[in-house]
């Protein structure tokens, strides 16, 4: 079980990841180290005088940390496991930590526009989702577990448009954060501010909501269809309980940040509970086969 553990220990430094670049956007630490990278204001260690510094110099520690975790259990992965499955989910871990690596590097060197900036976390759920996948994997096979039947194809697609749809949402809850337009509205579940008042940023985050609430009707259709399985599949079933749980709790949480007008904890919880929806979303579209 020693290398199961090593890769949840490697999924958990990137749930790190995540968490402490949303500590560097909010802080407005990103410039922290300067446009340099990966020196630090041109020198191998910040200025611990300036918290800004501080945090934009954890966060590329982390992820360094992290990043050699993920290629460690990509690479025993890759060799050690025949299956195209994890040789793909190895690749997919890879691709996503360079393209989140690269585009942070982008973010201190150059001036990105929001719509780009927005993508930064989906492509760093890329590696997460990965990651969890290899550890559910590997779980699998030291436990034998074998499957007496795979589930319907229709599940599957379903299971999947589900998956890209959270995506859609992720997008666009990446934009609303990067523009800054979720400070502006105070109403729940509806935005009472006017068009004329807050601009384009009413449309974002009507938008943004209405994701939200397609996201609960869609994976309460997910945990409803997967009951018909849990004979088959006990654990497509529990997964599929957990998320409908999980997207009723991140509905609580966007009225917490509305609430307490965007706190740094209040988005640390909605960062964290998206994340692990995302991850067990994956389990289900990839495992589920």
């Amino acid at each position: 079980m020693k290398f199961f553990k090593l890769s949840i220990i490697a999924a958990s430094f990137l749930f790190l990841v995540n968490i402490i670049g949303f500590i560097d956007t909010l802080t407005n630490s990103a410039m922290g180290c300067g446009s340099g990278f990966p020196l630090c204001n041109g020198s191998v260690f910040p200025d611990f005088s300036d918290y800004h510094s501080i945090i934009e110099y954890t966060h590329r520690i982390v992820v360094g940390g992290a990043s050699i975790l993920l290629f460690v259990v990509s690479g025993i992965t890759w060799i050690k496991y025949k299956s195209p499955k994890m040789k793909w989910l190895a690749l997919f871990a890879i691709l996503g930590i360079l393209g989140e690596s690269t585009l942070g590097a982008l973010t201190v060197m150059i001036k990105l526009s929001h719509l780009i900036l927005a993508a930064h976390l989906g492509i760093a759920l890329i590696s997460f989702s990965a990651l969890v996948n290899i550890a559910y994997g590997i779980y699998r096979e030291e436990k034998k577990i074998r499957d007496s039947k795979k589930l319907p194809t229709s599940f599957s697609v379903f299971s999947w448009f589900t998956f890209l749809f959270l995506y859609v949402a992720i997008y666009f809850g990446g934009y609303v954060a990067k523009t800054g337009s979720g400070g502006a509205f105070r109403g729940f579940p509806i935005p009472t501010e006017h068009f004329s008042i807050v601009g384009n940023a009413y449309w974002i985050d009507v938008i943004h909501r209405s994701l939200a609430l397609g996201l609960v009707i869609l994976f309460f259709i997910q945990m409803v269809l997967s009951k018909k399985y849990r004979h088959v599949r006990p654990d497509i079933y529990r997964f599929s309980q957990i998320n409908f749980l999980f997207i009723m709790m991140q509905g609580l949480s966007g009225y917490l940040l509305i609430f307490s007008h965007l706190s740094l904890g209040a988005v640390l919880l909605h960062v964290s509970i998206l994340s692990l929806l995302v991850g067990i979303q994956s389990i289900i579209c990839i495992q589920g086969r």
